[in-house]
């Protein structure tokens, strides 16, 4: 998926998960295309406590529907870095894939992955691997929920 064109950017965007809504304190919305044609990304950026401290929040959707959430990494003040779980098929749905015990999915050669305890510490931290970007790089969170996208359509 390539992105064409800003369409929108804003403030306090909310979206209605099944479970309740969520409040985002920025948005912004790109117009792209794929193999199946044109498609509208949105990319909200917000907090959620998360791993025993709130932090930023990231969610990826395409045409109205997420694919890919990431998370602020502990020095993201820093590092301006996010990151996201890397799932493969389980036994029922997707579970994480994990670090380091499993190989990483060869359909994720293109993206920097690093196991989430290296740079997430907190309570309930998963052992899994994870893309990490920086979250100005629109293109690589708008390829990862492309990715999930056609996964999930297969």
């Amino acid at each position: 998926m390539r992105i064409i064109k800003m369409k929108d950017a804003g403030r306090n965007f909310t979206y209605q998960w099944p479970e309740g809504t969520e409040a985002y304190d920025h948005f912004v919305e790109y117009e792209a295309t794929a193999e199946d044609g044109k498609h509208n990304v949105k990319i909200g950026f917000g907090k959620r406590y998360t791993y025993g401290r709130e932090r930023i929040r990231v969610v990826i959707w395409i045409d109205d529907h997420p694919h890919a959430e990431f998370l602020g990494v502990d020095d993201f003040e820093n590092s301006g870095e996010v990151l996201s779980e890397i799932k493969v098929p389980g036994d029922v749905g997707e579970r994480i894939c994990r670090y380091p015990d499993e190989p990483i999915p060869e359909r994720y050669a293109m993206f920097n992955v690093e196991g989430l305890p290296i740079r997430v510490q907190g309570p309930g931290v998963h052992n899994a691997w994870a893309v990490v970007t920086n979250i100005a790089d629109h293109r690589t969170l708008t390829a990862l929920a492309a990715l999930r996208r056609l996964e999930r359509r297969r």
